[in-house]
């Protein structure tokens, strides 16, 4: 009777003690990205980030009911300054970490990778800098992938294509060279996919089967080359936005683009485009902004285009259209 009274009280010791062992672990790693921030410019980290008070409590932290473990980090446009420790990699259960609009610097700390929980991971309009790392890719649970308006600087990472459930890819306003990969268009979870303002080369990849779930295409301002692919818009039936200006993009405008009947923007301004613009363009009835200025196109703009109701933004100017 004695052993089995023993036997519990160890059972409720050891299950308390590994509770406060995860939850100091938490705080730990809160509490050493406190001490990587060297400005914070609303005092919040220095005020509230307190052991004299629960980590669940803290600003920025939220805690899941069940396991008292630290779920989401969002600190969000509070102006930090700092770099990320490696031991935020020590907070097993996060699912997100939004750090946008901040100022942290520095690279991405390999340690990260070992967040298998994650979904959503916004670092957007920082300062990070280097390569966009492979072990990105050994995140299979994430969702949303935002590291827009940073200084990465090497080209997409091809372990990026292993990421099953990615809706949204937002690379903008980086110094991303290179080609787009094939895998883009490779990925049936994909919603969202912005490559603006990059460096990037070659030509546009083929969409090799059909993509319900693409709906928002942005590859404006970079240096692609090359013809739109003739049969891209046959596997795209449900994109809702393209945008492909201020590139070097030449030939005509494929006949599949119109068949996109929910297409609402499209900008093709800046380019090489040439031809003439195809009388299908008045099936794209969900239009309401379509830019093809500065580029090449010749011939009358097609009566059909009276067919756009909704359209509130045209722009053709610089091109060489005639008639009426």
């Amino acid at each position: 009777m004695a052993n089995t009274f023993f036997f519990f009280a160890f059972l409720i010791i050891f299950h308390f003690s590994m509770k406060l062992t995860t939850i100091l672990t938490d705080q730990s790693a809160l509490l050493a990205l406190k001490h990587h921030v060297i400005h914070d410019p609303e005092n919040v980290l220095v005020t509230n980030w307190s052991v004299s008070t629960p980590v669940c409590d803290w600003i920025g932290v939220s805690c899941g009911s069940k396991h008292r473990r630290v779920t989401a980090l969002d600190l969000t446009g509070l102006g930090l300054v700092g770099t990320l420790p490696p031991h935020l990699g020590n907070l097993s259960f996060l699912s997100l970490l939004h750090l946008t609009d901040n100022s942290f610097h520095g690279i991405l700390p390999v340690q990260l990778s070992k967040l298998r929980r994650l979904k959503y991971l916004g670092l957007g309009n920082n300062s990070l800098s280097g390569e966009i790392p492979s072990w990105l890719g050994t995140l299979i649970e994430i969702r949303s992938l935002s590291l827009y308006q940073n200084n990465f600087n090497s080209s997409i990472t091809l372990s990026l294509g292993y990421l099953p459930k990615l809706e949204m890819l937002n690379l903008e306003e980086n110094q991303i060279s290179g080609s787009i990969p094939f895998f883009i268009f490779n990925m049936s979870s994909l919603q969202i996919v912005n490559l603006k303002s990059n460096m990037l080369s070659g030509s546009i990849p083929s969409v090799p089967r059909d993509l319900l779930s693409l709906e928002r295409i942005n590859f404006g301002f970079n240096n692609l080359t090359g013809h739109i692919p003739r049969d891209m818009f046959d596997h795209l039936p449900n994109l809702k936005g393209l945008d492909l200006r201020d590139n070097l993009l030449s030939g005509r405008i494929p006949i599949s683009l119109c068949k996109c009947k929910g297409l609402q923007f499209l900008s093709l301004s800046f380019n090489q485009l040439e031809g003439s613009l195809p009388v299908e363009i008045g099936n794209l009835s969900m239009l309401q902004l379509f830019h093809i200025g500065q580029n090449n196109f010749k011939g009358e703009i097609p009566q059909q285009i009276v067919n756009l109701t909704l359209l509130e933004d045209f722009v053709c100017a610089v091109n060489n259209f005639t008639g009426e």
